[in-house]
């Protein structure tokens, strides 16, 4: 009996039974562990089935959530709401002169001894082009995006009276406000719409192209500048130039438009800047002027801005050190209008997204760039297909 009563005690026969024990308790641990896992996945499940019962009962589908909500009445900042309102244009009607549509380029409407492109939004796109954009910031939330969707001629050119009987184009002021209030992340809207209904009797749009003027382009920058707080360049201390016989892309809607043709006008500088322009991907950039001011009149007077539409155009001013730059992602109304911000920005990046491919996002990482402005005509923003060539940068 002693000897049986010793190896009882031995350690080994101690140490046996302590991972016995141990064994027992992770087993019990993990029993207990499993019925409390399983009661919690239970009451989820049942509260998750009492809450979609009741929005059933209220007629209300579960909704999906997104990073940045839009704004709202409630808390919209003032500089969101007032792009959100825009204003009526009051445009000169004799009452008599007529309009009618071009016989030899689709959608063009004659009036008043100008070419007006007509405006039909895809469906869906003003959506479309809101989902863009707020794609875009929840994938670089560190950016301030900025958004200008620039109206055309026939918004401010044509009277209401014809609108309503003769040419049919779609409200631009109601496509943009679409897009401008569609945004699911935080996406600034910038108004040019309203000062360039204040400046309808100037000479803000050509009548022979479907792009604005310079004088147009400044006033928008004009917005954009009061849109951020800035100071506005006073054209009074810039050197104004002109090129006649500019024959826009729509001269050939009719023969009576080349007794009208246009003239370009644009401003240099009282500060020296020069440019950093690279034509197509993969080409050497060059450095160049700003403005082409060597161009002449003819269908290429419109390249005297930038020296044409390329791939990218980096603006520098030399005379100004704040440090600050901004990215411009534009189609052709971009090219009168990104000059101007050479008076406010340090290095101005100017984008065309028909030429240039990449990512934006990077592009801004690789050059120090915390603010971005997307900035297209309403004609492009309405066009599906323009859309998804822009969402490629993104």
């Amino acid at each position: 009996m002693e000897e049986q009563h010793n190896r009882a005690h031995t350690p080994d026969d101690r140490r046996m039974r302590a991972e016995l024990r141990k064994k027992r308790q992770r087993k019990l641990l993990l029993r207990r562990t499993l019925i409390v896992s399983a009661a919690i996945l239970i009451i989820a499940a049942l509260v998750l089935l009492i809450v979609m019962i009741g929005q059933a009962l209220m007629g209300q589908t579960p909704q999906r959530t997104v990073e940045t909500e839009a704004a709202t009445p409630d808390d919209a900042t003032p500089a969101y709401t007032a792009a959100l309102n825009f204003s009526t244009p009051q445009i000169a009607d004799d009452k008599k002169t007529e309009g009618a549509y071009s016989t030899l380029i689709d959608g063009v409407y004659l009036y008043n001894k100008r070419a007006f492109r007509t405006f039909d939004p895809d469906d869906g796109a003003a959506d479309s082009y809101a989902d863009a954009l707020s794609g875009l910031k929840r994938k670089a939330p560190e950016l301030t995006i900025y958004n200008m969707i620039v109206p055309t001629a026939i918004e401010f050119g044509v009277p209401d009276r014809l609108k309503e009987s003769s040419v049919t184009t779609a409200s631009q002021s109601e496509f943009i406000r679409s897009v401008y209030s569609g945004y699911s992340a935080d996406v600034v809207p910038v108004n040019c719409y309203n000062t360039l209904c204040d400046h309808l009797t100037e000479y803000t749009y050509f009548g022979t192209d479907s792009r604005w003027t310079a004088l147009g382009a400044y006033y928008a920058y004009g917005a954009f500048m009061d849109a951020l707080g800035e100071r506005t360049l006073n054209l009074d201390i810039c050197t104004e130039h002109t090129i006649d016989g500019f024959e826009g892309s729509l001269v050939y809607a009719d023969d009576g438009l080349w007794e009208n043709l246009d003239t370009v006008h644009f401003w240099t500088f009282p500060f020296n800047t020069y440019a950093e322009r690279t034509d197509n991907m993969g080409d050497e950039p060059y450095t160049t002027t700003v403005y082409y001011e060597g161009e002449s009149g003819g269908a290429y007077a419109f390249g005297v801005f930038l020296w044409g539409d390329g791939a990218l155009v980096v603006e520098h001013n030399t005379d100004l050190q704040n440090g600050k730059k901004i990215a411009v992602v534009k189609d052709s109304f971009g090219n009168p209008f990104a000059p101007y911000l050479a008076a406010n920005y340090e290095e101005v990046h100017v984008i065309d997204y028909n030429y240039y491919s990449g990512s934006i996002k990077s592009y801004c990482r690789n050059n120090d760039i915390d603010e971005v402005l997307i900035l297209m005509s309403v004609s492009d923003a309405g066009d599906t297909d323009e859309i998804v060539r822009l969402q490629q940068l993104f």
